[in-house]
């Protein structure tokens, strides 16, 4: 009786091993994203009051932010994003226009959903 139960126990802790590594195996990965960067170009359309960029505010959900000062100088950034299979990525942003050549003010605060599928990309908004 003794032996009986011991088989038993081993043929049913043989098949739930098995069905434990079958599940393992046919489990993909949710996602396969990694970090690149990509371009992001804002026109002059983004300025409500005229003028053209010249700085930008901005951040990548919690995953990068550019300087706490903006990115000033030009219209354009290189933010750190996820790029690959499953990759999702919130781009807020505030432009700074500068018209007149020396009147600078605040211009279009808004967001854009990035799904890049390599780093290296262009984006104009």
């Amino acid at each position: 009786m003794r032996g009986s139960l011991l088989r038993k126990s081993r043929a049913v802790l043989v098949g739930s091993a098995m069905t434990l590594s079958a599940v393992a195996l046919s489990t993909a990965p949710a996602s396969a994203w990694s970090g690149g960067n990509v371009w992001v170009n804002f026109g002059s359309w983004n300025c409500p009051g005229g003028g053209s960029v010249v700085g930008v505010y901005w951040g990548v959900d919690s995953y990068s932010s550019g300087p706490a000062e903006g990115d000033w100088g030009d219209n354009v950034i290189y933010p750190r994003v996820r790029v690959g299979s499953g990759s999702f990525n919130t781009l807020s942003y505030q432009t700074m226009c500068k018209k007149w050549g020396w009147y600078t003010y605040r211009g279009v605060v808004s967001q854009r959903t990035l799904t890049p599928y390599k780093s290296g990309l262009s984006y104009t908004y």
